[in-house]
């Protein structure tokens, strides 16, 4: 199995060719992207990230992701903020999640 892991930057209008997403924040709305080649169809990408509170933006590079034709392998975040739901959320719609601390969000 290859992983491939590319960063996901939040939009800089750097006038390259991407694919963004807009998405919703607890406390308003952001945009990321990628440039159009950095994925190869059917790469396995394998999201990591320091923390999934509602999972929005987990969500949004996803659709990245798969918008580039490749496939989320899954997910690793090094903080859960487990009563928030972002990691119930990507189990529910088929994600592969694995957490490594688990806190309350309140």
């Amino acid at each position: 199995m290859i992983f491939v892991i590319k960063l996901l930057v939040a939009w800089s209008g750097d006038g390259a060719d991407v694919h963004s997403v807009d998405f919703e924040l607890e406390y308003g709305t952001a945009k990321i992207e990628v440039h159009k080649d950095s994925f190869d169809e059917g790469d396995k990408v394998l999201i990591i990230d320091d923390l999934i509170a509602t999972g929005g933006t987990a969500e949004a590079a996803a659709k990245l992701i798969e918008i580039s034709k490749s496939k989320v392998a899954g997910f690793i975040f090094v903080i859960n903020l487990f009563d928030l739901g972002g990691t119930d959320n990507l189990v529910k719609k088929g994600y592969s999640v694995e957490n490594l601390l688990d806190f309350p969000g309140h």
